[in-house]
């Protein structure tokens, strides 16, 4: 408004001056050059000043914009400023509503505790739950066995109860009665241990345990869960590491990668190996004492790792892989040492399950004694038959064709000599009797099919080839202190049929 009125100012003036200058030029001719000019540089002038002007109005209007958006802006920020400032008065008389709510409501419970009897059950919920579990499987099976002229039926029971006192503290312990053992039953504490279980990564057990070494004795042997009747030589009747230990150990896992690449580990301290004390002194190939025997360990105790890992992630549906590595290593009689080692694998794709390992071990003999080296390893491959695809089959035929799981597994043992005071031929559940087992060569070809009424229950049958291998050494006592070698031809033929039922609970 102001520029306008002076732009019009000017204009005004600058008439003015025309009319003055005009009528001068009407009267004075002579001086006209001179008046032209110079009203010619005072419209110039006004021109310019007016451009001039235009110009610093315009940066005026700019800055009286920017000013006016700043001032919007902190109008805003001071809004929610104000708005905030409300929220946290009203949520602070929140808290303070809540934490008066909370002291009376412990002031309520204080008040409900008026005898020691009430305190006492109210402590007592705060240690634990003491909840008992039990678990456990029963195995009938039958047996015949060609070379032992065995025909006969046996039971085993194996009850497990778990004693839970609270999140953090239980005991498992395992009873097995076996029927018959010779001429009667047996019964065996199998399992028998504390566990403190420290955090999601750490667990501490102490007592007595399956061998951690691999993946049979403590993942597979159990009657319904172990694919055959039978364990494999180097973990069956002569086997070449301890089935068991007293001690403690640590273990736990962790996940390394995406989800389903996890990693465990198991490390453990106890009494050692110990051997069959039956015989009058130690010869090779002396079988283990199903627990150790804590009298003959008096010169150091045993340790043992396993470590395995999981590389394949579940999404890639490339199957679940486990892959184990094992080491077991203690001093026998006299500080004589004993040591072990094994790796072990275990895949399953869909209906696809294979499993295997191999084992070496090292005992060191009293006086110029050779060690006592053994050599062990099995190999077996499984498939569920519900991936088979069948054409339409009368009587329900097609389902229970998917029930069932046809094996096949491989395995053998080296050892340079057998004990013939602890051969046995008496048949019992998962052993069928046969001599060729105690050869120092042994290989065996194991068939099985199973049929999976329920995943706990399954009905099962085994075809056993034990094959003619290389000779070796055979040692007996015959009642006295030395033992007497003889020389063995190869591993005598035979076959075995067993079949069982089993129930996991």
């Amino acid at each position: 408004m102001i520029s306008s009125v002076r732009r019009i100012v000017r204009v005004f003036l600058a008439v003015i001056e025309l009319i003055v200058f005009g009528t001068l030029t009407a009267g004075a001719a002579d001086v006209a050059p001179v008046n032209l000019k110079m009203i010619q540089g005072q419209i110039s002038k006004i021109k310019s000043d007016e451009a001039a002007e235009r110009e610093r109005v315009n940066r005026d209007e700019q800055v009286i914009q920017q000013l006016e958006q700043q001032l919007r802006a902190i109008s805003a920020r001071d809004t929610d400023l104000v708005n905030k400032d409300q929220q946290l008065e009203l949520s602070d008389t929140q808290l303070k509503a809540q934490a008066e709510q909370q002291i009376q409501d412990v002031r309520a419970q204080i008040a409900k505790v008026d005898s020691p009897s009430e305190f006492g059950s109210e402590f007592g919920r705060y240690l634990g739950s003491h909840q008992f579990t039990w678990n456990g499987a029963v195995g009938g099976d039958f047996i015949y066995d060609r070379g032992s002229n065995t025909n006969t039926f046996a039971l085993n029971v194996q009850p497990l109860v778990i004693y839970r006192l609270n999140d953090w503290i239980s005991f498992e312990g395992e009873i097995e009665a076996a029927f018959p053992e010779g001429s009667g039953a047996s019964f065996d504490l199998g399992i028998g241990m504390f566990q403190l279980f420290l955090s999601d990564y750490a667990q501490i057990n102490a007592g007595i345990f399956d061998q951690p070494f691999g993946d049979w004795y403590e993942a597979q042997s159990p009657l319904w869960v172990n694919r055959f009747i039978t364990a494999p030589l180097l973990y069956g009747a002569d086997a070449i590491i301890p089935p068991s230990e007293i001690g403690a150990q640590l273990r736990g896992g962790l996940q390394w990668g995406a989800l389903g690449q996890d990693f465990d580990y198991t490390t453990w301290v106890g009494n050692g190996p110990s051997f069959d004390s039956s015989v009058p002194q130690p010869v090779v190939g002396q079988a283990f004492n199903d627990v150790t025997n804590i009298s003959t360990n008096t010169n150091g105790k045993s340790f043992g790792t396993r470590l395995r890992i999981y590389p394949f992630p579940l999404e890639s549906d490339l199957g679940r892989l486990e892959l184990g590595v094992s080491t077991y290593d203690g001093k026998w009689q006299n500080g004589l040492w004993f040591n072990s080692w094994g790796v072990d694998y275990a895949y399953l794709n869909e209906n696809l399950q294979t499993r295997g390992e191999y084992v070496q071990t090292y005992r060191q003999m009293p006086g110029n004694s050779s060690s006592d080296n053994r050599q062990g390893w099995y190999v077996q491959v499984g498939y569920f038959l519900q991936g088979l695809r069948l054409p339409q089959l009368p009587f329900g035929l097609e389902d229970q064709i998917h029930k069932l799981e046809p094996l096949v597994r491989y395995s053998g043992v080296n050892q340079r000599a057998i004990v013939a005071d602890e051969i046995s031929t008496s048949p019992e559940v998962g052993f069928s009797g046969s001599p060729s087992i105690f050869a120092p060569h042994a290989r065996e070809v194991a068939l099985g099919l199973d049929y999976w009424i329920e995943p706990s229950i399954v009905w099962q049958t085994e075809f056993d080839l034990e094959l003619p291998r290389a000779g070796g050494t055979l040692l007996a006592f015959n009642g006295g202190n030395q033992p007497v070698s003889h020389s063995i031809g190869a591993t005598p033929n035979d076959r075995a049929l067993l079949t069982q039922f089993a129930i996991g609970f």
